[in-house]
């Protein structure tokens, strides 16, 4: 069985809701607390008020009888006062500490030796001690069980205790943090729940990237993933498709190469076949044997110049280039001057002019590019003809041209002729064992070096070959 939190989206809403769920107890303690401070600081005033209303009328009974109303009443004269009974409270004093309701408010006084000198009918039997760490007076507001009271120690005088029931309050606390509880119950709840929503629309790109890999990864190589919108996934996303668009174009090169050859091939290993198999049918006189190998070995050479140039192209579309510096007059001079012999050989003149030009290149694959584009320009040409080969420098770039004055290319073919194996007219047929892939060779090596190729053709003004590489490479942007 598959655990669960293996899954990104589990462990993205475990960590979810365990910051969810911290967030929200520490919200709701908070809350509790803030609520218990506000009704402490109540019930200490409310404590203070009913000091206040059993004070002010014991101190104004114990005046004495005809007293100036404005003179003090000393702590030991109520203190004398209380010890000789001679003080009662008024009836509404009473009224206020004689319920046993609720919230009801209590009070005793005591003496100097801890004598009770008054108390109130509802004074609670479990009375803690005054508090006493030997100073002569000294206070406490402290809580005990459902009681908050204040007492006060006066060992030369009244002390008290004064206090009021708080279990109201208790039960109102006691509500709000049931109330908060399932609040924040509610709340995680759905937090948990908009939290797996969020999580699974967050996922759903790295869903819908992994299906379209399998089926990519299965053969549908032409898939590619939805790349709308802006943020880290399609990005992602972006990347992805690069790179299976990388792959879709190795699969085709080997396809198409496994295609060209096969394609290419055949035509010379059945004349292999069918002449070996016609010149063993019987004896025959050395002439004819002569006769039938050379037919086997021109069939040969040309399988050994085909796959030599698949071999070719096929490296040029795989790898970079290989960028030095180097002279490309050097390098286009050094290609011309391989093919004067052919050249002589077919009455073609060759023209150059090639001043000196420093450039970052392949130069081996810049001479493949030369020399095809002199040797085009030589085997499609007129006896008496010529091929003008020229270099220059024009806004940044190393423009190579190349012009024969032959029988030229057909407007219609031109858009074709840098495809693989695609010959024009019968004045440009390779019959002498051109394979057809020239042209697409140095197609692929003007791209190789960022730069561009075109192809002119008047009518009967022969063939002009026009390419233009940076002189300097453009960084390519990481993939």
């Amino acid at each position: 069985m598959r655990n669960p939190f293996q899954s990104i989206r589990w462990r993205l809403q475990a960590w979810h809701g365990l910051f969810l769920l911290v967030v929200i107890a520490g919200f709701c303690y908070m809350a509790y607390q803030l609520a218990w401070n506000n009704q402490s600081r109540r019930i200490a005033r409310n404590v203070f008020e009913a000091e206040r209303h059993l004070f002010h009328p014991l101190f104004e009974a114990a005046r004495p009888e005809g007293a100036d109303e404005d003179a003090p009443v000393s702590s030991s004269m109520l203190l004398e006062r209380l010890r000789a009974h001679q003080i009662e409270l008024p009836p509404e004093t009473l009224l206020r500490f004689e319920s046993t309701e609720s919230g009801f408010a209590y009070f005793v006084l005591y003496d100097t030796d801890g004598s009770v000198l008054m108390q109130s009918p509802n004074l609670p039997p479990d009375m803690a001690p005054l508090p006493n760490d030997g100073d002569d007076y000294d206070e406490d507001m402290r809580t005990i069980d459902n009681r908050r009271e204040m007492a006060r120690y006066n060992a030369k005088g009244v002390s008290s205790i004064v206090g009021r029931d708080i279990t109201p309050e208790k039960d109102d606390l006691h509500r709000l943090g049931l109330s908060l509880a399932a609040s924040g119950l509610g709340v995680w709840i759905v937090g948990l729940l908009g939290g797996w929503w969020l999580a699974g629309r967050a996922l759903k790109p790295i869903h819908t990237i992994s299906q379209t890999a399998t089926r990519i990864a299965e053969g549908n190589l032409t898939e590619r993933i939805d790349t709308a919108g802006n943020n880290e996934l399609h990005q992602l996303a972006r990347v992805l498709n690069d790179t299976f668009e990388q792959l879709h174009a190795a699969f085709e090169r080997q396809r198409r190469f496994t295609a060209d050859a096969s394609h290419e091939l055949r035509t010379p290993v059945t004349i292999l076949l069918a002449e070996t198999e016609r010149i063993l049918k019987r004896e025959r006189k050395a002439a004819e044997y002569q006769e039938a190998l050379t037919t086997c070995r021109e069939s040969a050479t040309r399988m050994r110049n085909l796959i030599q140039a698949l071999l070719l192209l096929s490296r040029q579309e795989s790898a970079p280039p290989q960028r030095e510096s180097c002279d490309l007059a050097k390098v286009v001079g050094e290609a011309v001057a391989q093919l004067e012999p052919l050249a002589r050989e077919r009455e073609v003149h060759l023209q150059t002019d090639l001043p000196h030009l420093a450039c970052q290149a392949d130069p081996a694959a810049l001479s493949i590019l030369a020399s095809n584009l002199v040797a085009n320009g030589i085997q499609y040409n007129r006896p008496g003809g010529s091929v003008a080969v020229s270099l220059q420098q024009r806004n940044g770039s190393a423009v190579l041209t190349v012009q024969d004055d032959g029988p030229g290319i057909p407007q219609e073919d031109l858009p074709h002729i840098f495809d693989r194996f695609y010959r024009a007219d019968k004045a440009r047929t390779g019959t002498s064992g051109h394979t057809g892939l020239g042209l697409a060779i140095v197609k692929t090596i003007v791209e190789n070096h960022q730069g561009t190729l075109a192809a002119e053709s008047p009518d009967g003004a022969g063939a002009r070959f026009v390419v233009s590489l940076p002189v300097e490479p453009t960084p390519q942007e990481p993939v």
